[in-house]
C-alpha cells in the first residue's frame, strides 16, 4: 500500500520480469548447442571427404563429430574395445564461450525491453535446456559402434550452461547470502585467482616443453604422413587437447604427476614411459628416465602462489582483520583450489581405450591434495612471515602527516600502536599530547 501512495501520479509503472520473458533462454540454449556442433561436423565431414580410403556413412561421420562435442562435456563414449573419457577440454572452453554469447544476447534483448534479468531462474532455465538438449544428442547418436553416456551429458550439459549464464549474466549476479559464513565468502575469490594462475603455469609449462621438444613432435607429425588438409585438421584437434594438457601440467607442477598409459608416470622425480600412442603433441613429454633433483623445484610455484594470493588479498568492507581469520582464509583458499583442481584432473583422466590405455592423465585424489597442500601453506607461511616483519620493523609515522591527522590505529596486520612511539604533537609532546594552557 506505501508503495501506491509513494508513488508519483501517472509515472509509469516499470515492467516485471514474466515466465515468458525466460522462454527465449530455450531458444539461445538451442543456439549455443547448435553453434558448437556444426562446426565439429563440418570438420569431421571435411576429414571424411579427404580421406579417400574411408568406407564410413554420413550419418556416421555426424555421429563422431557428436560424440567430440559430448566427450568435450565430460561424457564418456563407448567404444568397440573400450571406452573414450578423456575430455579435450578445448571442446568445454568452445562450448562454454557458446553458451556465454547466446546468455549476452538475451541479456542485451531485456534491457532494451528494460526488464530485469532473474539470475536464478534464468540459469535454471537456461542450464535445464543446454542439458536437456545434450541428452538428446546422446540418445539420437547412439550406435553400435559409438554410445556417449546419457546421464554423464546431461550432468555436463547442466554443468556447461550453468556456467554459461553465471558468466554470460555476470554483472547481474546476486550477492552472496548472508548465511554463507564469512571466512567461505573470503576465499572464494583468491581461490578463483590460484587455480587461473594454476592453470597459467601449465600452459607455459606445455609450450616450454612443445618448444623444447619440437624435433620429436615434428618427427612424429611427418611419420604420419597425413597430407596437408590431414595435417590441418591434426593441428586443429590436438590444439583442443592442449587446454587438457595444461591440467596435466599443473599436476607435474604440484608433484604427483600424470601417466600415459598403464605402469607409467611423468612426474618431477622422474619419467617412466612405454610405446605411446602416434599423437605427435605427445613428443613434447620429458625423455626417458630420472630427471634433476632441481627439478623439484618446480612444486615451489604453486606454494608461491597461494603466497601471493594470501598477501594481496584486501579484505572486504565489514570483514574481520585479525591473524587467526587470515590464517582460516588462506587454509580455505588451499582447500576450494585443490577441490577445483582435482574435478579438473578428474575430467581429463581417464581411459582412452583398452589395454595400455586405459590409464591415462593425472590421479584426481593425489592432485588435488597436493594442491590444497601446497597453496594453503605458502599462503599461511606468508601471512607469518609478513606478522613477523611488520612486528620486527615496527609500525612507522609519516612525520609529513597534515595537521590534525594522527597514524592509524593498527598496523598492517592489525597491530596496534605501542604509547611513546608516536611522534610529537602540536605542542611537542610526545605522542601527541596537548600542551598545557592550549586549550586557554
Amino acid at each position: 500500500m506505501s508503495t501506491l501512495v509513494d508513488r508519483p501520479a501517472g509515472a509509469p509503472q516499470p515492467p516485471r520480469t514474466t515466465p515468458a520473458d525466460l522462454l527465449p533462454l530455450l531458444t539461445a540454449s538451442v543456439r549455443a548447442v547448435l553453434t558448437l556442433l556444426v562446426p565439429i561436423a563440418v570438420l569431421t565431414l571435411v576429414a571424411w571427404l579427404g580421406a579417400v580410403r574411408s568406407t564410413s556413412s554420413l550419418a556416421a561421420v555426424v555421429r563422431v563429430g557428436a560424440d567430440g562435442g559430448l566427450l568435450g562435456h565430460g561424457a564418456p563414449v563407448a567404444v568397440i574395445g573400450g571406452t573414450l573419457a578423456v575430455a579435450p577440454l578445448g571442446v568445454t572452453l568452445l562450448a562454454l564461450a557458446s553458451a556465454v554469447r547466446a546468455v549476452r544476447t538475451w541479456v542485451r534483448d531485456q534491457a532494451a525491453a528494460e526488464r530485469g534479468v532473474p539470475f536464478w531462474p534464468g540459469t535454471a532455465v537456461f542450464a535445464g535446456g543446454y542439458g536437456v538438449l545434450a541428452l538428446l544428442v546422446a540418445l539420437v547418436t547412439r550406435s553400435g559402434v559409438a554410445a556417449a553416456g546419457p546421464l554423464h551429458a546431461l550432468l555436463g550439459g547442466l554443468a556447461v550452461g550453468a556456467a554459461g549464464f553465471a558468466l554470460g549474466a555476470r554483472s547481474h549476479r546476486p550477492a552472496l547470502p548472508e548465511r554463507v559464513p564469512a571466512v567461505v565468502a573470503a576465499a572464494l575469490r583468491p581461490a578463483a585467482a590460484c587455480v587461473a594462475a594454476l592453470l597459467a603455469l601449465g600452459a607455459l609449462t606445455v609450450a616450454v616443453a612443445l618448444v623444447h621438444g619440437r624435433d620429436d613432435v615434428f618427427l612424429l607429425h611427418r611419420s604420419l604422413d597425413p597430407g596437408w588438409l590431414g595435417g590441418t585438421l591434426l593441428a586443429l584437434a590436438q590444439s583442443l587437447l592442449l587446454p587438457s594438457l595444461a591440467v596435466w601440467a599443473v599436476a607435474w607442477l604440484a608433484g604427483p604427476g600424470f601417466a600415459v598409459g598403464t605402469a607409467t608416470s611423468v612426474a618431477p622425480g622422474g619419467t617412466v614411459l612405454a610405446t605411446l600412442p602416434a599423437v605427435p603433441v605427445l613428443g613434447a613429454l620429458p625423455p626417458q628416465g630420472p630427471t634433476p633433483t632441481a627439478t623439484w623445484l618446480v612444486v615451489v610455484l604453486p606454494v608461491l602462489v597461494g603466497a601471493g594470493a594470501a598477501a594481496l588479498r584486501r579484505p572486504r568492507a565489514g570483514e574481520p582483520t585479525g591473524l587467526r581469520h587470515r590464517l582460516a582464509v588462506a587454509g580455505l583458499t588451499g582447500v576450494l583450489a585443490g577441490a577445483a583442481v582435482a574435478l579438473l584432473a578428474a575430467v581429463v583422466s581417464g581411459p582412452l581405450g583398452s589395454g595400455r590405455m586405459s590409464e591415462l592423465g593425472p590421479d584426481p585424489l593425489l592432485t588435488g591434495l597436493a594442491v590444497a597442500g601446497e597453496v594453503a601453506a605458502g599462503g599461511v607461511l606468508a601471512l607469518l612471515l609478513l606478522r613477523t616483519w611488520v612486528a620486527r620493523r615496527g609500525t612507522r609515522v609519516p612525520a609529513d602527516l597534515p595537521a590534525g591527522l594522527d597514524a592509524p590505529a593498527g598496523g598492517l596486520l592489525g597491530r596496534s600502536r605501542r604509547p611513546g612511539r608516536g611522534t610529537a604533537g602540536p605542542g611537542g609532546g610526545a605522542g601527541g599530547a596537548e600542551p598545557p594552557g592550549a586549550g586557554s
